[in-house]
């Protein structure tokens, strides 16, 4: 049975993909004569999630994880009479080692639809790193663009949010998720050309694994290795500010 909060997760996607096809519909059918075309962007996403104890969905885990890390060291030293601060011993830790530091690139196939200067884009968006896979897509009711006299260079501005799966690529059986409300601004050069900045607002996300943690709490501490990494059981939390950026192709 999955986790609750992982239900939680399931149930806020569900909603954002309806609401994003809704939103496509309705951008579609409000202009009949709206150019649709395709964009492409290849970005980079360095995120820095900062674990928290009252963040919805994940906080109640990386207290648990915390105190059952700790409580496991604590057991491990005492066991094989390892004296706290030696060099032989395991060291407590706090949540700030719960974070989730890695850098995404992400591929962004995406559609607009629209006019010349207000249209609607959604993309999937699909992101790998050293750590994790992110999948998912990025929808943006807001998407303005002012071409300049000539036309070789049009500005824009969009604003909107993405829901992207997580899957620890490091370790097994760790999944969640990341919710993130963005807005950039960009340049299309020429006819195809795509230089984007954006930034996310606020993000919240992270992953879980429910079986790892009840090891953890189950630690026998009478072996010869140490408690497994608390961040093999959750890892994760909130962050703002993060600057991104992309590049690509406009058809």
């Amino acid at each position: 049975m999955r986790h609750r909060s992982l239900r939680s997760l399931e149930a806020v996607s569900i909603r954002f993909y309806r609401c994003a096809v809704i939103v496509a519909l309705l951008a579609g059918s409000g202009a009949a004569r709206a150019d649709a075309g395709a964009v492409f962007r290849i970005g980079v996403e360095p995120l820095a999630l900062e674990a928290s104890d009252d963040l919805p969905l994940i906080g109640s885990h990386v207290n648990e994880a915390v105190t059952a890390y700790n409580a496991a060291v604590v057991a491990y030293n005492h066991a094989h009479g390892y004296a706290a601060g030696s060099a032989m011993a395991s060291a407590t830790i706090d949540r700030s080692v719960l974070g989730l530091h890695t850098t995404l690139v992400t591929f962004a196939p995406g559609l607009e639809l629209g006019g010349e200067h207000v249209r609607f884009r959604m993309e999937g968006l699909v992101g790998v790193s050293d750590r994790v896979r992110a999948i998912g897509v990025g929808v943006y009711p807001i998407d303005l663009l002012l071409p300049l006299r000539g036309g070789t260079v049009t500005p824009y501005l969009v604003a909107g949010g993405t829901l992207r799966w997580l899957d620890r690529t490091d370790t097994d059986g760790e999944s969640g998720g990341l919710a993130t409300l963005r807005a950039a601004a960009g340049a299309r050069i020429g006819r195809h050309l795509v230089v984007e900045l954006g930034v996310g607002l606020f993000m919240l996300g992270g992953v879980y694994n429910g079986d790892a943690l009840r090891s953890m709490m189950g630690y026998d501490p009478r072996g010869s290795a140490p408690p497994p990494p608390a961040d093999h059981a959750v890892a994760g939390g909130k962050q703002s500010g993060m600057i991104d950026v992309s590049v690509g192709f406009a058809l």
